[in-house]
Formats: C-alpha cells, structure tokens, sequence
C-alpha cells in the first residue's frame, strides 16, 4: 500500500510558536503535519501560555497532529548516561536529553513529560519522537499507550505497523549543505511516488533552517 511523504516539523514551543504558525500557512494548508511539541514551558504570563494552548487545538482543528516532543529538549544534571549517551549531547549540544538513560531514567523523564503535556489542555499526544531521534522509548511508548512513535529511521503507528523512513532534515547543517538536501528531498519524493516500496519519505523542518 502506497503511502504519502510525512511532514514532521519539530521544536514547537511557546516561545516559537506564532512563527510556526506563520511558516505553516506560508508552507499552504494542504499539508498536514506532525507538529513535536516541546511541553515545558517555564515562568510565563498567563496571558502568552493562553495564546499557546489556543494554537494547539486550532492546529488539531485543521487536520495537524500534536507529538510530545521529549519534556524540555534540553538535558539537565540529575540523570547516570551511557557513554554513548554522553557523547551523543555533545554531538547535539547537550539537546538529546534521553541518550543513555536507563529505562527506569527513561520513564521518569518520561512522566515528568507528561505531566507537563496535561497542563496544556491539548488532549492526548497522538505520538511521541524523542529530540533528536535519541533514546530507545519504543518498547515504554507502547507500554503507555501512545498511538504513534518515530525513531530516525522508522515510523511506527499501532494500526498500520512499523516501516522504515527517509528523513531529509537539515537542522544542525552548513549553510551551503542545505540547498543540496532540499534537492535530494524533491528527487527522492518524485521516485517514492512510483516507487513505494521504498523507505517512507520524512520532511523534517526546524525553523531555525527555514
């Protein structure tokens, strides 16, 4: 069965968010995404944190699906890492905050995660990728009842299964890189389009590479 290109755009937070917004009708309203949501959202105003939980239900209202997107996507002191683990925040300035936990480590951050996801009032999350696609949470993510879940290079959902991916993302790239990838991405979605056995396609967006 063919499926189409999914369209990921990542970091969503409330201190971003209204640019988001912008970037997504600018991207037009026939794409529908998977917004990773970032659900730690400090000391704020009342009123800014309203605005924030306004805007997620309305993405929900178009069609977009809402992601927990690890808990403050930033790892913090407290929490024994792999040496992988370790390496891999440096790799990613310090932004994979569940590379190397353990799973009982994994599963605190993890409620700790969604704790802050009830508080914004935006219903169930309808998946959940971890920041920058380390950790290994598959196995936790089912256990929790989650209906989607997305490594690097898989895409899993509870009614269609697993299937491996092709994320075109150029967070974290040179400049001059950026242009070749987004070349790749339109080649690669034209061939997938007769050819569907190939790996899934991901469009990734990051707003600091728009």
């Amino acid at each position: 069965m063919h499926c189409s290109p999914v369209y990921e755009f990542h970091d969503v937070e409330v201190c971003n968010f209204e640019r988001i917004a912008a970037e997504l009708r600018r991207f037009g309203g026939d794409i529908k995404w998977n917004l990773m949501v970032i659900p730690f959202v400090g000391e704020l105003e009342v009123e800014a944190l309203g605005r924030f939980k306004t805007q997620l239900l309305e993405w929900k209202k178009e069609g977009h699906s809402l992601y927990l997107h690890g808990f403050m996507h930033k790892a913090g002191p407290g929490f024994k890492r792999s040496l992988f683990g370790r390496m891999a925040l440096r790799l990613t300035n310090y932004e994979a905050e569940f590379a190397g936990l353990s799973k009982e480590d994994s599963r605190e951050l993890l409620r700790e995660a969604l704790l802050a996801w009830q508080k914004l009032n935006a219903g169930e999350a309808q998946g959940f990728v971890a920041p920058a696609w380390y950790g290994s949470l598959f196995s936790l993510c089912k256990e929790l009842g989650f209906e989607n879940y997305s490594s690097r290079f898989i895409v899993w959902s509870k009614a269609g299964g697993a299937r491996l991916s092709m994320p075109f993302s150029t967070a974290g790239l040179p400049k001059f890189i950026i242009p070749i990838v987004n070349l790749c991405e339109k080649i690669y979605v034209k061939i997938y389009g007769t050819l569907s056995f190939l790996p899934i396609p991901r469009i990734v967006k990051h707003l600091s590479t728009l």
